[in-house]
């Protein structure tokens, strides 16, 4: 006979928000991260398919109207603005989420309030890029702005992990290997740009035919190319000589296949990156190139996240003195039978 609480884990509800267990705060903090990935994805689809401009302003379709034509671009460009909304709904249950969280982390509260306000920039700055015609080094910045995104959601999925305790961090790499790594992810910071660059000099402006064309950045693609592609270089080998380093010395697994795992990324977005210039720059491959930047944005996280270690998290009971408690004193009751 069960005289106490429910022993299923899930914390009690008390009032009209519940408290929410570490568990459900993490599943929430892996699908903010699953939705910025795929807005990045949509995002790209929308330039790629030339639907830019398919909605000419912002936030409604049209200036009198809400929704869409029912043509390609205008439903394209429309359907990026609804996953944002989605998006941004998600990010906001998790902030609310990261308040009622048991225990109470400030740092997870302060990621989630990172996240909706870059979220909002993001939302302002897709504004402007409609408003400016699709303005090459506005879209660039849209870009860049989502793989900072990216990558803050990568850090609040590491910490929402029980593990993680806050101001408790103990490194597993020697200063010099971690010094290399934030240098590696410095390089990586420079390739995103130029890419961006690259991008934004290339054919893919996102407007179509019968659309105002977008301009583009004045310089030669193939110069902006081979400087994207010189520096990708430089940071493959630099990965790998910091990878074959950490494997020559005692750390810990989970940091080598962290190592192991950026460089696979690596390597195979160099290739994606030489085939799409090589073949023209269809929009497919680009679209793949855009997804293995994303990846790569979070692998390079993931592998400075992993040079480091926190102890459990402390248990901090998440239920409430209930009516029964003041009868009883707040005595905890036990279960006594079966």
């Amino acid at each position: 006979m069960s005289v106490g609480p429910s022993s299923s884990g899930d914390p009690p509800k008390t009032g009209r928000i519940p408290f929410v267990s570490s568990i459900t705060f993490r599943r929430l903090a892996i699908a903010s991260l699953v939705a910025i990935c795929l807005i990045v994805l949509t995002g790209a689809a929308v330039r790629l398919t030339g639907s830019g401009l398919g909605c000419p302003d912002w936030p409604s379709c049209y200036q009198r109207q809400v929704t869409p034509q029912l043509s390609f671009h205008p439903l394209v460009e429309f359907s990026n603005r609804l996953v944002t909304v989605a998006l941004t709904v998600l990010i906001a249950v998790t902030f609310l989420a990261a308040l009622r969280r048991r225990p109470l982390r400030s740092d997870l509260v302060w990621l989630t309030v990172g996240l909706l306000a870059g979220v909002f920039a993001q939302a302002a700055i897709g504004a402007l890029a409609v408003y400016t015609k699709l303005n090459p080094y506005v879209v660039l910045l849209h870009f860049l702005a989502s793989m900072v995104l990216v990558a803050t959601a990568v850090v609040l999925v590491h910490r929402s992990d029980r593990r993680y305790e806050k101001g408790s961090a103990m490194p597993l790499v020697p200063p010099g290997i971690l010094i290399g790594a934030r240098a590696v992810a410095g390089l990586l910071g420079l390739v995103l740009i130029a890419g961006s660059f690259t991008t934004g000099a290339g054919p893919h402006a996102g407007s179509s035919d019968g659309q105002l064309a977008a301009r583009r950045i004045p310089v030669a693609l193939r110069d902006m190319a081979e400087l994207h592609s010189s520096l990708a270089v430089l940071l493959v080998g630099a990965t790998l000589g910091l990878v074959v380093a950490l494997h020559a010395m005692a750390v810990p697994e989970r940091v080598r296949r962290a190592g192991r795992l950026l460089c696979g990324v690596l390597v195979l977005q160099a290739a994606v990156g030489y085939a799409q210039y090589f073949t023209h720059l269809p929009a497919a491959l680009v679209e793949v190139h855009v997804l293995g930047a994303t990846v790569l944005v979070v692998g390079m996280t993931q592998f400075l996240l992993a040079m480091t270690d926190h102890p459990m998290e402390a248990d901090v009971p998440t239920r409430t003195p209930s009516t029964d408690d003041a009868r009883t004193g707040g005595a905890p009751r036990v279960q006594v039978g079966g």
